[in-house]
């Protein structure tokens, strides 16, 4: 083969490579103004799927080989790293101090978990109670498991002992025993003073 048809054949493939793509693109069924929109209003990110799937759970938390909390939940949904969970159908954390005993006890209906860092946003009718009994009540809560604090912008309702106090907006260990209270509402309390 000479080398004038050598230069020959370099442009008939690319030509050919080039009708071959055009053709396609051309015969391609052209897509409706209805299937750009859904295209441009998903989101660039691709969420998180929940592919393992199990009933009736139950995760023990442990710091430097003490039991620290117990979750335990209806139904959960896993991500395929197996570090965030939803939780759903009912939701339960019970928190233990160093010496095994009872903290306070978490519930709601559901729950998002990220497993790695051991915090939860408990959702739908939470409830906190602490040992002593004191109780509190929103429809969305933040459990940070490494520093004990739950913490909370929604309206709350808190029980202690006879008094009560409705807030926008709280934060507190998890055993109520340190509250701060954002807003305050309404409620019903009685401020003792120091005795010397």
């Amino acid at each position: 083969m000479s080398l004038s048809h050598r230069w020959l054949i370099v442009p008939v493939v690319c030509g050919v490579g080039f009708a071959m793509v055009f053709l396609f693109l051309a015969l391609s069924p052209p897509r409706s103004p209805e299937e750009e929109v859904d295209q441009e209003a998903l989101p660039e990110e691709t969420p998180v799927s929940f592919p393992i799937q199990s009933e009736g759970v139950r995760i023990r938390g442990w710091e430097r080989g003490v039991l620290r909390f117990v979750l335990e939940a209806q139904a959960m949904e896993l991500d395929k790293g197996g570090t965030l969970g939803k939780c759903s159908g009912g939701v339960r954390i019970l928190v233990f101090e160093d010496d095994g005993e009872l903290r306070a006890t978490l519930e709601s209906h559901a729950a998002d978990v990220n497993l790695l860092r051991k915090n939860v946003r408990l959702r739908g009718n939470v409830v906190v109670t602490s040992s002593s009994g004191d109780r509190l009540e929103t429809e969305e809560l933040f459990y940070f498991s490494s520093e004990k604090t739950i913490q909370t912008r929604s309206p709350v309702r808190a029980y202690f002992k006879e008094h009560f106090l409705e807030s926008e907006g709280f934060a507190s260990d998890v055993d109520l025993t340190h509250p701060e209270f954002f807003r305050v509402i309404r409620g019903t309390f009685r401020l003792e003073s120091a005795s010397p």
